[in-house]
């Protein structure tokens, strides 16, 4: 049997490929239904083409989803290919659980003030592609944040643009959010889907209105587009509120991530083909499939992420060149119907012209071209069909054993508060899915 040999295969296996669309669209439209709970959704901001490399993490070159405890420290990092000493500005906003901006003065949250210079600077070392490092540390002796919950950091130049915005939680624990993942549980979905369950520890809260006062969410990987509501309670137990086989709590497994490096950008690396030189080094990826229909196997990834690295150098972060990076993908009639893009952590999984696939018919090959540091890189294939519609595993396929990490995020707002504060953060990886 395949289950022996653990190797899954995809319910749309069997399915020819307009079938595959249909499925894939009452899949979106569950998603929707799901996500239409909380207010205006923050959209995610691509910055301009010459800032690169943005790095916003709590621990070293850590850039999941940024999540710091009350008073310790968290850190962004950009490049600007311009290398012409620009000036840039921050600014920290508050917002409350949904992203909604909240009505909070900045003295309600903040001690001190923004609006300030980033000063701390370095200069790329021995590289074809010159830039200029940019580092922010938040605290600092200028800004504080007193208050736990959701906050935004903006960056500004010099005429005021906005170039660069980040989310960041800020978590003061007063309390603790349990999870485990297991598979779905509708025959449709089963062999697709992941199904997040919590357990959330309310003895030591005090409320007496929790729909109101309290407010849980979820996360996929590291990716702020899969955040979602987990909606109320399926039921209560003595001091636990559980959440199961809820509809808001259902992901599409996905598949895992494709994965190359460049560590060494004059050998190539994992997944490099070969490597050419020009104004700067060319590194041609090995061409991938259409993996959606076949069978799942499993493969190591880090979920999207990237870790900024290099071999000959001791600071990665000033002397770590860039290359331009060729993906491509082999062509199959049905890609013709919908646009394609390359995405993963290092541009947010936006999708735009410039990681926009673009067919080459001398080799038969949907391509793509990023700039991008020396590093290890996850990115996988999204689409967009001609009317907008979005649709991330159109060409990976989904199933039921991806590993996949969760993230359950809680907030609470004492009766008469203005604001949310997140009072617990759990998380939980699907390897350990059961049924």
């Amino acid at each position: 049997m395949l289950f022996d040999k653990c190797i899954f295969l995809s319910e749309k296996t069997s399915l020819n490929q307009a079938n595959l669309n249909s499925v894939l669209k009452q899949n979106l439209l569950l998603l929707l239904l799901s996500t239409s709970a909380f207010g205006q959704f923050l959209s995610e901001f691509s910055p301009p083409e010459h800032i690169k490399s943005v790095l916003f993490y709590v621990n070293e070159q850590n850039t999941s989803l940024p999540i710091v405890p009350l008073n310790e420290s968290i850190t962004l990092r950009f490049d600007d290919l311009n290398a012409d000493d620009s000036t840039y500005y921050y600014t920290v906003e508050r917002a409350n659980a949904n992203w909604e901006k909240s009505d909070l003065f900045r003295a309600d949250f903040m001690d001190g003030y923004d609006n300030i210079r980033i000063q701390d600077i370095s200069y790329s070392v021995g590289t074809l592609q010159s830039y200029i490092n940019y580092k922010l540390e938040l605290p600092n002796k200028q800004t504080r944040l007193k208050k736990s919950g959701n906050y935004i950091l903006k960056i500004w130049d010099d005429n005021r643009n906005l170039v660069l915005q980040k989310r960041f939680v800020v978590v003061d624990e007063a309390t603790a959010i349990r999870m485990r993942v297991k598979r779905a549980q509708h025959i449709n979905e089963i062999q697709t889907h992941q199904s997040v369950h919590l357990s959330l520890i309310t003895s030591g809260l005090s409320f007496s209105i929790p729909e109101q006062q309290l407010k849980i969410f979820v996360a996929q990987n590291q990716q702020w587009q899969t955040w979602r509501s987990a909606g109320n309670a399926t039921y209560t137990l003595g001091n636990k509120l559980e959440f199961t086989y809820k509809p808001e709590t259902l992901f599409a497994g996905g598949n895992e991530y494709h994965f190359f490096e460049t560590q060494d950008i004059r050998g190539g690396g994992g997944n490099v083909a070969y490597v050419l030189r020009d104004s700067v080094f060319v590194s041609f990826l090995e061409p991938q499939w259409v993996r959606a229909g076949r069978p799942y196997t499993y493969a190591p990834d880090i979920n999207g992420d990237f870790r900024i690295n290099v071999f000959q150098g001791a600071n990665p972060h000033t002397e770590s060149d860039y290359s331009m990076v060729i993906f491509s993908l082999f062509s199959e009639d049905f890609l013709f119907d919908a646009e394609h893009f390359i995405v993963g952590d290092f541009n947010q999984h936006i999708k735009s012209e410039e990681n926009k696939l673009k067919y080459n018919p001398e080799t038969e090959r949907f391509q793509a071209e990023l700039l991008l540091k020396q590093g290890i890189y996850n990115y996988k294939f999204v689409s967009k069909d001609f009317e907008g519609t979005s649709y991330d595993n159109l060409i990976s396929g989904s199933y039921w054993p991806t590993e996949n990490t969760y993230w359950a995020f809680v907030y609470y707002r004492p009766l008469g508060a203005r604001c949310d504060e997140l009072i617990a953060v759990g998380s939980a990886n699907s390897k350990d899915i059961g049924l």
